[in-house]
């Protein structure tokens, strides 16, 4: 099973740039994963990230699920919006994470440029607040994306179905393997 999450709620949506904010950006390309993953996905419901974790881990477990959340970066400097491109975090030191994040980020960057790599997933990337919380609490291998900044809205919405449709293929191929 995949289990498709969206970062952040509805209290607190995360990034935001003009009114164009991540939780519910998200939320729409949660919606389009899932479809593209037919019957191999599931969507976890919103809510805390605890509640989500814990819907997530009270599933039954198979070695291959993985469970994913989509997040969108954002950075300011000199309180200007800056940054783009797509990442990929992992659970530090997971090999399957590593393997699943490479695959995935792999698929994303062909059209979400340019490519960050995937990155051992810190709190706050961060090494000394330790892993983050998704990637450290899910009990079967679990990825963030992150696909671009939050500023760079057009992209973002006029890319979204084909990125989806790219990052659903990788992750039932890499259920696969």
């Amino acid at each position: 099973m995949i289990y498709v999450s969206a970062g952040h709620h509805t209290e607190k949506p995360g990034a935001c740039f003009e009114g164009f904010c991540e939780h519910y950006e998200a939320m729409l390309w949660q919606s389009a994963i899932a479809n593209y993953l037919g019957h191999d996905g599931m969507v976890v419901s919103a809510g805390t990230l605890k509640e989500k974790v814990d819907f997530i881990n009270s599933r039954p477990r198979h070695n291959d699920d993985v469970a994913i959340e989509i997040h969108f970066n954002s950075a300011m400097r000199d309180g200007a919006h800056v940054g783009k491109g797509s990442e990929t975090l992992y659970y530090p030191e997971s090999k399957r994470g590593e393997l699943v994040a490479a695959h995935v980020q792999n698929a994303m960057s062909a059209l979400m440029t340019p490519d960050r790599g995937i990155k051992e997933g810190w709190y706050q990337m961060n090494k000394a607040k330790g892993p983050d919380f998704f990637l450290a609490k899910t009990v079967c291998t679990s990825i963030i994306i992150e696909p671009e900044f939050i500023h760079r809205k057009a992209k973002i919405t006029g890319r979204r179905d084909k990125a989806c449709a790219l990052i659903a293929k990788a992750l039932l191929e890499i259920i696969s393997t």
